[in-house]
């Protein structure tokens, strides 16, 4: 049942299939006017997970686009073909329609081929359903189902059922059981109330609380955008009893699994259950007219719905033709068709199994019923180590859906995720599949999930690219890149648990992310760029990179999880700021969600939430990691100060970026020693950044004045010290200071970067300001900016520089995180490692927060981590060079 190994006329046509697929056919014409004209958000959705096709024929199963590649169609538009692309049984009663001449839009009048559908309806339908009302959509049949229920019972109160899928239309969105698809349109309406699926004792309550309020019982008997999850047994069975026990309608929604579908006529009567009312829809238009209706008996109509509740195109004669003819085939030949659904759904069901025990770890479950069947992929990211966009696609539940592009353009294969589900494939061929297309599927499936479980990024996303751009094939090693369920991490009871928001900050930070792509920096970017187009409702602002335990030289451990947003620094800076504040803001609710007790920002997710100032009802604390990294910074650039036989206390020290948050902490803690310090601003806002700077000098002056002991003091701190033991004011020893050249700002880095000894990059801008003919000779130079300050030509062009870049840390004991941030193993930054210190105080916690950032906070920071074990890290000549990373 299995399929067998691939021929070598299959792989060649997989080969074909694959060179063709340059994705010339996807953004054509056509895409670009439904993208500008149709609906921009399902476009930019359908292009980044690579299944934005034109098909331009279908015959069957099978789908053709402009350039003639084939498709085997096993999305079946979620039901509604049941007979495949343009099946010659409906073109036939189209046909016939043209060739009668028969008026198609009489109302009012009596409508022939309405009444006729409604007879042939009212024949296949259970027990007593012997009424009819025609519509022209699922939502419809629901909107009328609902209608008539409370017509019939005098009630109001709708009871559904959690993740179930009704419609989209007010009245069915809201008995529609997904709050995050309600709440953008006011949805819920009163008279509604949601229950969770096949769990009896909660229908039981629900009518035990309003025993007299009931209207109607909506249920599918198979949840579909739910995730393809059949009713228990006994629960249709129990909810048909209370219905009737109450004076309740039942209402079984059997839109998507009627006429056929599950290998019965109806769902319902896998239960033995007959419903009060049961709205039809998808399989009645035989795959090619829309059409609606709802099957119900005499006991629930009346005279308001008859004659209250009328459609214009509702049981129009062109569609009912088509209708008729759809539920003639589906009952010819003593209903072989739909038995042969059940064999064909029994074989099906029987190779996704066989797939799925060779693919245990990634495949969570197989179920379903008939041909509406659901594979359900691992939402656990630790089954793929340290493959960054698998493990970050499966914490979000997007696999599935990245996975239906790769089928689709290197196999050949529509599927399509279930929509509330997004880990769950949907298998939904149109009825009459083949046992050989069956075959297709199940070989075309197991390769994909092999090529995920190989960790193969380069090959699963290659089609997201540019054909020019893609990586060349190549051999993959067989190691699973999973890992056994007994070596998953997991917290501790009781212990802290702490999140970092993160984001790539420069190419190299992008290329990093998954070195198993095998791309370079621009090429990931792109890559990430297209991806986030097909970000929904449903998926998180940040993609989870992975998850830590850290052990600490006193003995104590934390347990942490690391998300970055997918956005580079100048992504981040050219939003508008609401938005990127945002992204940030949903991040962090998503990471305190998930159980953390403490969250920190990285790299520009401080700076474009000013400093964690512009989150808003955030119940857990927030730490920038601004006032650690400002404690590495120094103590690296002192400590390359001290490699270049550099006199701190007589040395020009240039921090660039002095006027930020960063920088001016920076520059107090530096002014204790050196002799001169000049800070540097922004040239974007001149007035603004002279303003600023100015402030930045008179904190500095004014932290001096105020420092109790200065054992190691440099020219400035005594010359502070003397002046303000004469009594002079803060703004009189600044204006003396500046006089004598001791103190000075500018907004042109490139004019006072020859002067520096030490200089100091803490800016928030992504350009690279230091470039090798500006920086004296024999400087030491530390960056802590991200993206960085430095460019990687500075070293190679002047080996004299002591260029180091700070922000660095050792972990305790030097320990592998087991996440690739572009660092050394057991190196992480120092705002990721003040998140993981402030970890241990949570019983009093003490955070980075805001533009002023104390100096008390730095020392008694860097107090702690030397504590915990953290220690500055210095790169050796032998080291790996430092690639870049996802925060500062």
């Amino acid at each position: 049942m299995a399929s067998t190994p691939p021929t070598s006329t299959a792989e060649e046509k997989r080969a074909a299939l694959r060179a063709r697929l340059s994705g010339v056919a996807a953004r054509d014409e056509t895409a670009e006017r439904y993208r500008r004209h149709a609906n921009p958000y399902i476009a930019r959705m359908l292009d980044g997970l690579g299944i934005d096709v034109h098909y331009v024929r279908g015959e069957g199963t099978r789908l053709y686009d402009g350039a003639g590649n084939e498709y085997l169609d096993f999305a079946g538009a979620y039901g509604a073909l049941p007979f495949g692309h343009n099946p010659p049984q409906m073109w036939k009663a189209i046909s016939a329609v043209q060739e009668s001449a028969e008026p198609s839009i009489t109302l009012p009048s009596v409508l022939g081929a309405s009444a006729l559908l409604a007879e042939r309806l009212a024949t296949v339908a259970p027990g007593h359903l012997d009424q009819v009302w025609q519509c022209n959509s699922g939502a419809e049949a629901v909107e009328a189902a609902l209608k008539l229920a409370r017509a019939a019972t005098g009630r109001r109160l709708v009871v559904s059922t959690r993740n179930s899928f009704h419609g989209k239309t007010l009245g069915a969105l809201s008995a529609t059981g997904r709050p995050r698809y309600q709440t953008p349109f006011g949805a819920p309406s009163a008279g509604f109330h949601h229950i969770p699926f096949g769990d009896p004792r909660a229908l039981e309550q629900v009518f035990d609380e309003h025993p007299d309020d009931i209207a109607a019982f909506i249920v599918e008997p198979v949840q579909g955008e739910g995730g393809i999850v059949p009713a228990p047994p006994g629960y249709l069975a129990t909810a048909r009893e209370l219905c009737t026990r109450y004076g309740a309608k039942l209402i079984v929604d059997e839109v998507q699994t009627g006429l056929g579908r599950t290998g019965r006529m109806f769902a319902c009567e896998h239960h033995g259950v007959v419903p009060d009312i049961m709205p039809l829809a998808k399989a009645l238009g035989g795959g090619m007219v829309p059409i609606g209706a709802v099957v119900f008996g005499q006991d629930s109509l009346t005279e308001d719905f008859g004659l209250r509740h009328t459609s214009t195109f509702g049981g129009n004669a062109f569609c009912s033709r088509v209708g008729v003819g759809a539920v003639d085939l589906l009952t010819a030949d003593d209903r072989a068709l739909v038995r042969q659904v059940a064999q064909r759904g029994e074989y099906l069901l029987a190779g996704l199994r066989e797939v799925a025990a060779r693919h245990p770890e990634l495949v969570a479950d197989v179920r379903g019923q008939g041909l509406l069947l659901g594979v359900q992929l691992s939402d656990d990211p630790d089954l793929h180590a340290r493959q960054g966009l698998f493990r970050s696609l499966a914490d979000q539940e997007g696999l599935a859906g990245f996975l239906c592009g790769y089928l689709l353009r290197n196999e050949g294969i529509r599927l399509a995720p279930a929509y509330f589900a997004n880990s769950v494939l949907r298998v939904e061929p149109p009825l009459n599949v083949t046992e050989a297309d069956c075959d297709t599927l199940l070989g075309a499936l197991d390769r994909g999930l092999d090529v995920i479980e190989r960790g193969d990024s380069a090959r699963f996303f290659a089609h997201l690219l540019p054909a020019s751009e893609r990586p060349a094939p190549r051999e993959v090693d067989g190691q699973v890149s999973g890992v056994t369920r007994s070596e998953r991490l997991r917290p501790r009871d009781g212990e802290p648990r702490w999140a970092f928001i993160a984001h790539p900050t420069d190419l190299a930070s992008y290329e990093s992310y998954d070195s198993r792509l095998q791309l370079p920096g621009e090429q990931v970017r792109v890559l990430f760029d297209r991806m986030n187009q097909c970000r929904n409702v449903d998926t998180a602002a940040a993609m989870l990179v992975g998850r830590c335990r850290v052990e600490t030289d006193t003995g104590e451990s934390s347990y942490g999880e690391i998300f970055a947003l997918p956005y580079g620094a100048q992504r981040l800076l050219d939003m508008p700021s609401a938005k990127s504040a945002a992204l940030v803001q949903e991040a962090v609710d998503d990471a305190v969600a998930r159980g953390a007790q403490l969250v920190g920002l990285g790299a520009y997710t401080s700076v474009i939430t000013a400093n964690a100032t512009a989150l808003r009802d955030v119940p857990v604390p927030v730490t920038t990691g601004n006032a650690y990294t400002v404690a590495a910074a120094v103590d690296g650039l002192e400590e390359a100060a001290r490699q270049q036989d550099i006199e701190l206390g007589e040395a020009c020290c240039v921090v660039l970026g002095g006027a930020g948050a960063i920088g001016l902490a920076s520059s107090m803690l530096l002014a204790e020693k050196v002799g001169r310090l000049v800070l540097v601003g922004n040239p974007a806002n001149r007035a603004r950044s002279e303003r600023r700077l100015a402030a930045a000098l008179e904190s500095v002056v004014g932290h001096l004045m105020q420092a109790d002991d200065v054992p190691q003091a440099g020219s400035l701190a005594r010359a502070v010290l003397r002046r303000t033991a004469s009594g002079a004011s803060m703004q009189d020893i600044t204006a003396e200071l500046v006089e004598q050249g001791l103190l000075a700002t500018s907004v042109d880095a490139e004019a006072v970067l020859p002067a520096g000894d030490l200089v100091l990059a803490a800016t928030s801008t992504p350009d690279q300001l230091i470039q090798p003919e500006l920086v004296k000779r024999d400087a030491a130079v530390c960056d802590v900016s991200q993206p960085p300050n430095v460019g990687p030509q500075l070293k190679a062009a002047r080996p004299d520089l002591r260029v180091v870049a700070g922000g660095l840390v050792r972990m305790p004991g030097g320990r592998d995180l087991g996440i690739d941030f572009g660092v050394p193993s057991g190196v992480t930054y120092a705002c990721t490692a003040e998140t993981m210190i402030i970890a241990h105080r949570l019983h009093d916690p003490v955070v980075s927060h805001g533009d002023k950032l104390s100096v008390d906070l730095v020392r008694m920071l860097r107090d702690e981590a030397r504590k915990l074990g953290y220690r500055l890290y210095l790169p050796t000549e032998t080291d790996q060079e430092r690639q870049g990373g996802l925060t500062s």
